[in-house]
């Protein structure tokens, strides 16, 4: 072989070359190298010619643009998708659950008296909901709506009255705390069940007991949106000091903090003359200021020093030039230990009540808030059905009368399809159905409600037992009570033949009856005969006149003849003289 460095001629087998000394094992690694895949591809790459610049294309910028804007808006749209899924208002399905609230008021919630922590909660749920869709689109003015809102404000104060010693002792996952540190403990277990219904936990004075009170903020997010101004701006303000301000009888805020909560309640007192809870933002702010006045941490001095009150009362009286509580302010910084209670009544400028009546709970039982509410939704759609209501006081009925108000136990029937459907005192429907046979009919007579069968001839009343009713037949005692001048015929007495029955001269009112409820569907009246009240009640003025009737199916027809004396008497001296 040839050297291909030098050209001259070597062995075959040799590694290097005698002449020049060029070593042929490196040519081998090199192109055992240069041979690899990747080599050949990095080369290729690098010395593969570059292709042209691609030419500016308007239509494919365009069509560019319009696709940006399109997933631009695609995702838009998602988000707000998403959005109104989570606000649970997308395609109008609040409206459409109202809706349904209107057509059927009997669905609307009704606050009830809870057994449980866990059905206090998901009957709270309920009523929170239907509160606000009512508010939200009911048609109602704002007096009506504010006067909702104002009686579920007064149902949340009664809950106060739920503590551990009653409703929250039946869960038994938190025991009873003895100190701070535990009730802290127990009361973020149960912020967690309690926070979606705007509820808070507060603890006595020796932490061993604990009941619910309203977070102001729930309140506020939930419902000032719906508001009028002031109500609002009121709700925002209670949101903004929803905490606590005292314990046992010290402060567990920051003084300054309390005092701007009394400057901004007197603020709000001052510029809101006529407010719809004027007495009670004068009660809290009396409160507030009371507490700050007294609190043990100024007189006593345990936690805070002096001079952080001083700090405090100065910063109040430069914050609120114009507060008519600069004297009181001013007297607290130059007392050494805080003030009197009689000096505090002298330079109190401000009316209150010492009970603060506007803001104690009620310890009466949760009432049902939207009584008014279903009431007006449930005359709205069917005033004309509802025809009857018993008064359980004077176990009594009467013809319904939309302006009487009603208490537990009355009842309203109100006519439907399927017979009669029965409300309650809060005019909410009952599972109950009063049915009436074909042709029956109610009637009200001396207080009581009676139901006439056309086809069996019978009398009943409706009785109530124990929130039911059901019927009973009326004896034949009971039916000349209530028609003492009708003469009773019971035509269960008769055979199959035909009757005659004797007619005092002049007109007669008679009654057909059947105690035993037979089927007498087929009975026409004929003659001179005026129908009553009811089709079985007539009375006879002619001489003579006749019922006739005739049973379903099977059977011979009956005929039952009236004739009176005078007459009969007439005929019988006429045949004789014959």
């Amino acid at each position: 072989m040839f050297c291909p460095n030098c050209g001259k001629e070597i062995n075959d087998n040799s590694n290097f070359c005698l002449y020049c000394g060029h070593k042929f094992m490196e040519d081998l690694q090199n192109e055992e190298i240069y041979s690899h895949s990747y080599y050949k591809n990095s080369y290729k790459k690098k010395t593969e010619p570059s292709k042209e610049p691609k030419r500016f294309s308007f239509a494919e910028s365009f069509l560019k643009g319009i696709g940006t804007m399109v997933i631009i808006f695609l995702c838009l749209l998602g988000f707000l998708f998403i959005k109104n899924i989570i606000s649970g208002d997308f395609m109008n399905f609040d409206k459409s659950k109202y809706q349904q609230y209107v057509e059927d008021p009997s669905m609307i919630p009704e606050l009830t008296q809870p057994e449980t922590l866990d059905g206090l909660i998901s009957n709270l749920k309920d009523v929170q909901n239907f509160l606000e869709l009512y508010l939200k689109f009911s048609d109602d003015d704002n007096d009506t709506k504010m006067e909702t809102f104002d009686k579920y404000r007064k149902e949340l104060l009664k809950l106060q009255n739920f503590n551990n010693t009653n409703i929250l002792n039946g869960d038994v996952r938190f025991q009873i705390p003895r100190t701070k540190k535990e009730f802290n403990s127990i009361q973020k277990e149960y912020a967690k069940t309690l926070s979606k219904v705007g509820l808070m936990l507060e603890a006595d004075e020796s932490y061993s007991k604990y009941h619910l009170i309203e977070d102001a903020r729930f309140t506020y997010k939930r419902y000032g949106k719906y508001m009028s101004a002031d109500v609002n701006e009121y709700l925002k303000l209670r949101a903004k000091h929803y905490h606590p301000c005292m314990h046992k009888d010290e402060l567990i805020i920051k003084p300054n903090a309390l005092a701007k909560r009394i400057g901004d309640y007197e603020n709000f007192m001052n510029t809101h003359k006529d407010f719809r809870y004027s007495d009670e933002v004068k009660d809290l702010l009396f409160s507030y200021t009371f507490v700050y006045s007294f609190t043990s941490d100024r007189t006593d001095m345990k936690n805070i020093k002096k001079n952080v009150f001083k700090k405090s009362d100065k910063k109040f009286l430069k914050t609120y030039p114009n507060s008519q509580l600069k004297e009181l302010f001013s007297h607290l910084i130059s007392s050494a230990n805080g003030i009197s209670a009689s000096q505090f009544d002298s330079f109190y400028p401000y009316e209150y009540q010492k009970g603060l009546n506007a803001i104690q709970p009620n310890k009466s039982d949760l009432a049902d808030i939207f009584s008014t509410v279903r009431k007006s939704l449930v005359q709205l759609r069917s005033d004309d059905n509802f025809q009857y209501m018993y008064i359980s006081s004077t176990d009594s009925w009467s013809a319904y009368d939309p302006s009487k108000s009603l208490k537990k136990g009355d009842v309203i029937l109100a006519s439907s399809e399927n017979g009669y459907d029965v409300y309650d005192y809060k005019y909410k429907k009952t599972n109950q159905t009063i049915q009436l046979e074909d042709g029956a009919k109610f009637f009200l007579k001396e207080n009581q409600l009676f139901a006439y069968s056309q086809k069996h001839l019978q009398i009943q009343y409706l009785e109530s037992s124990y929130g039911s009713f059901s019927f009973r037949p009326l004896s034949v005692k009971g039916i000349k009570k209530i028609f003492p001048n009708i003469l009773i015929i019971n035509i269960d007495t008769f055979g199959e033949l035909s009757v005659q029955i004797d007619k005092p001269t002049g007109a007669k009112t008679y009654m057909l009856i059947s105690t035993s409820g037979g089927n007498y569907d087929g009975y026409k009246l004929s003659g001179n005969i005026e129908i009553g009240e009811l089709s079985n009640i007539f009375t006879v003025s002619s001489d003579s006149a006749q019922v006739n009737w005739t049973p379903t199916g099977e059977g011979d027809s009956y005929h039952m003849y009236f004739i009176t004396q005078q007459a009969q008497n007439t005929s019988q001296t006429e045949q004789t003289v014959e």
